[in-house]
């Protein structure tokens, strides 16, 4: 499919500049100036057009300094590895699901998660360009946003990298459209990405999105997170005046009733789950919610079984009120879904909170738990006072001082979140 470089949005004032950019003045400016730089490729829920070119780049490119509704934040204009959550005016579609708040990173990217916690860097992000950036360094580095009720713009302007300050000043873009479409926009690139460095911070161009599947294991709830899709432009030779236009492709979330749902020709094979009244694939943000209504067993995936369920709601509408009214609601965010998680000192991808209350197999579970504790206390001391047994050896080789802790994404402190 081809992607459509055009942003979809009822243009505003400030849009007048994209819009005569049509894919026609495109082809033209492209063939005047011997352009050979344009792929296009398919992702499934987005489309991408790659450009390079400074007319298109330029018509693509928020200007911040003809406009009097830009915001600074001057805390992420001093800092390194922080990150600053801020509301949008619109809901903006993200791999289907609304979004009405995006956290800030000074790395480059924007974090699009529920839960804002230190590892923001490990998924459901968009990039332009995430890297080890450093915002402290030099006073003429900024990051800037706007926000004019149909795209949301952020600018990390004359960023430098921490570990290699010296090569120079990046200045790129992220756009966020309400009809879902995102654009990346590259003022200033002083050095092929490829050749970051990454073993401080991940580099990363695209995007990224997870489920979360929240779990009690041994009376703690603890939540892990699963990347259920990624978009990479990380080998891309993206040059100044670089454009990656995202187009957003309908999803099976949009669909809002059996039949519209298993009939959709999207390129996703959708599936209508009565006990959780919603369309989907099975795979996106609500997958605990398809899990707990047991659509995997129950999925509808033919018109034939909508107009079969449609004929028992009929001949059972109270049946079918009491099951609507035992299920969860899926058009509100569930406990889990509203906590804001603050994860210091858990792996990436895992968060975990506050005990659950204990029902009287719980002490049974407890005693046990208690036993065990005990049970290593014993061997750990006996270990401890017989360092030649085969106990002493164990602990002297497996002592906290030899542990590794595993090395994954960037920790970052979340601040002035807002939810």
């Amino acid at each position: 499919m081809t992607a459509d470089v055009r942003p979809s949005v009822t243009p505003t004032d400030d849009d007048l500049a994209i819009s005569k950019y049509t894919d026609e003045m495109i082809q033209r400016t492209m063939t005047q100036n011997n352009i050979t730089v344009k792929q296009e490729d398919h992702h499934v829920y987005y489309n991408s057009t790659f450009l390079i070119d400074h007319n298109i780049g330029q018509a693509y490119w928020v200007d911040m300094t003809k406009r009097d509704d830009v915001k600074i934040n001057n805390m992420l204009s001093r800092s390194h590895r922080r990150a600053a959550t801020v509301k949008l005016s619109f809901d903006f579609p993200f791999y289907g699901h609304m979004v009405r708040n995006v956290t800030i990173a000074t790395g480059g990217f924007l974090y699009t998660g529920e839960y804002v916690h230190s590892w923001l860097a490990a998924t459901q992000y968009i990039a332009p360009l995430m890297a080890n950036f450093d915002t402290s360094i030099s006073n003429d580095s900024f990051i800037k946003y706007v926000d004019n009720g149909t795209a949301f713009t952020v600018q990390w302007e004359k960023v430098v990298l921490q570990d290699k300050p010296d090569s120079g000043e990046f200045t790129f873009q992220a756009t966020l459209h309400a009809s879902g479409d995102i654009v990346f926009v590259y003022q200033n690139v002083p050095v092929i990405i490829e050749k970051i460095q990454d073993d401080q911070h991940p580099v990363k161009v695209g995007l990224s999105d997870a489920y979360i599947i929240d779990r009690t294991i041994f009376f703690v709830r603890r939540k892990t997170i699963y990347e259920y899709h990624r978009v990479n432009f990380k080998k891309e030779d993206i040059k100044n005046w670089t454009v990656i236009y995202l187009n957003a492709l309908p999803t099976c979330m949009e669909k809002k009733d059996c039949s519209s749902c298993v009939s959709a020709q999207i390129g996703f094979e959708c599936k209508w789950c009565p006990g959780a009244r919603r369309c989907s694939t099975g795979m996106d943000r609500q997958r605990q919610d398809w899990l707990f209504n047991d659509c995997e067993r129950m999925e509808v995936v033919m018109p034939l079984q909508c107009d079969e369920l449609t004929a028992q709601t009929e001949q059972h509408p109270s049946a079918s009120a009491a099951a609507a009214a035992a299920s969860p609601e899926t058009d509100k965010p569930s406990e889990w879904r509203r906590t804001v998680a603050h994860a210091e000192g858990v792996e990436p991808g895992e968060m975990q909170d506050g005990g659950v209350r204990m029902g009287g197999s719980g002490y049974l579970g407890a005693a046990f738990i208690l036993v065990l504790i005990a049970g290593v206390a014993i061997w750990t001391l006996y270990a401890y006072s017989n360092p030649h047994s085969y106990s002493g050896q164990i602990l002297i080789n497996y002592r906290p001082s030899q542990w590794r802790w595993r090395r994954g994404e960037a920790r970052y402190t979340a601040a002035t979140i807002h939810m």
